[in-house]
């Protein structure tokens, strides 16, 4: 029973994201003077990661940001982190207690979570008015590292994704990347605060409409 609710909490979560998602990315297109830094800094990434450099520690870079999602988002669930090791390729973190609360989200996070553009979609609020297309930069060269961060290390083969269950994990990780994209996207034009709000009113109506469509 607590399976079933959890593929219908997730893939409802999953469907309202795309329901999000969808409007916010095509409207990237019809503002495109607004987006433009942003995208300039994905395509930005792309460019940077063949300098020698970055080929030489890239694979580290990814183990490194994917252990720290799993430290982070572990101390927001109240664990305690005893230690982080991250190498070329392979990590761990060992954290405190095994309650299954916020399980889900310590074991998957690194799967869907872009903590680095987060980072700097806050430190965005900071920035004046005529400088704001440094931050889209930076914000976009982070997401085509995270990008390439989740299209390198999620799979069947991981046993954060095992030990949640396949179909579980795919839902809820499908379910916020769409989640996350669309707040970046909408951070660009309301700011992160501004973001969250917008998009959980969208979820808040959609929910409304299901109701009303069904009664």
């Amino acid at each position: 029973m607590k399976k079933i609710v959890s593929y219908v909490v997730w893939g409802l979560f999953l469907l309202l994201s795309v329901l999000e998602f969808v409007p916010a990315f095509v409207a990237t297109f019809l503002d495109l003077e607004t987006y433009i830094w942003l995208y300039a800094g994905i395509g930005l990434y792309f460019l940077i990661r063949r300098l020698p450099f970055m080929r030489k520690n890239e694979e580290w870079m990814q183990t490194t940001s994917h252990e720290l999602t799993h430290a982070i988002v572990g101390m927001m669930f109240f664990r305690k982190i005893h230690s982080l090791q991250a190498g070329e390729g392979t990590g761990v973190v060992q954290h405190s207690g095994n309650r299954t609360f916020g399980a889900i989200f310590i074991s998957l996070a690194p799967y869907c979570l872009p903590i680095f553009t987060y980072g700097f979609l806050i430190f965005r609020l900071l920035g004046a008015e005529e400088t704001i297309f440094v931050f889209d930069v930076i914000v976009g060269i982070t997401l085509g590292f995270h990008i390439l961060c989740f299209k390198k290390q999620t799979g069947n083969y991981q046993t954060d994704i095992q030990g949640q269950g396949f179909a579980r994990s795919y839902l809820f990780i499908a379910g916020h990347l769409f989640f996350n994209a669309t707040i970046v996207l909408l951070s660009v034009y309301y700011g992160v605060l501004g973001a969250f709000g917008h998009i959980f009113s969208g979820f808040w109506q959609h929910i409304v409409g299901f109701w009303q469509f069904i009664f």
